[in-house]
């Protein structure tokens, strides 16, 4: 799977620039913003109103904890992370000047709440068991519940 970096108000599949200064491969955009991908997998996870995503109950664990971003202004979360094969995203990256490095900053030192590098995203806004999901939630203007997990083997 290719990397997506989350950094950007817009998140796309690898945004980052290639030595040409154009995404790696080509990413036709939907109708929402969303890379084609997404938008097929969203398709049938919205209530009847076609607007609101369905919100489904999923079982915490003890190594999870939920951070809350404030998306509404369009700032960009500031994370590299890459989709895995379970439906997480594994954090590659915190990038300095964005919203998560602003709430690791936030926090004190030993804080167990500090979002690394090889965490898993593995559920926003009651989104979860999808990466494209993840993303598509991520990508909303709005305030994100993000629950990470700090275990790598339990997703």
């Amino acid at each position: 799977l290719k990397p997506f970096w989350l950094n950007r108000s817009k998140f796309e599949p690898c945004g980052k620039p290639a030595a040409g200064g154009t995404p790696p491969w080509p990413c036709v955009m939907g109708v929402h913003g969303s890379c084609c991908s997404c938008e097929d997998e969203t398709a049938s996870n919205y209530v009847e109103d076609g607007k609101r995503p369905r919100r489904e109950s999923r079982k915490r664990t003890a190594n999870e904890f939920t951070i809350i971003i404030d998306r509404r202004n369009g700032d960009g979360l500031g994370i590299d992370a890459s989709p895995e094969k379970n439906g997480t995203l594994e954090v590659k990256n915190v990038t300095p000047g964005g919203l998560v490095e602003r709430w690791n900053q936030s926090l004190p030192d030993d804080s167990r709440e500090h979002v690394r590098p090889g965490m898993r995203v593995i559920e926003v806004n009651g989104r979860y068991n999808s990466a494209m999901q993840l993303i598509a939630a991520c990508r909303e203007n709005e305030v994100l519940h993000i629950t990470l997990s700090t275990s790598l083997d339990n997703h």
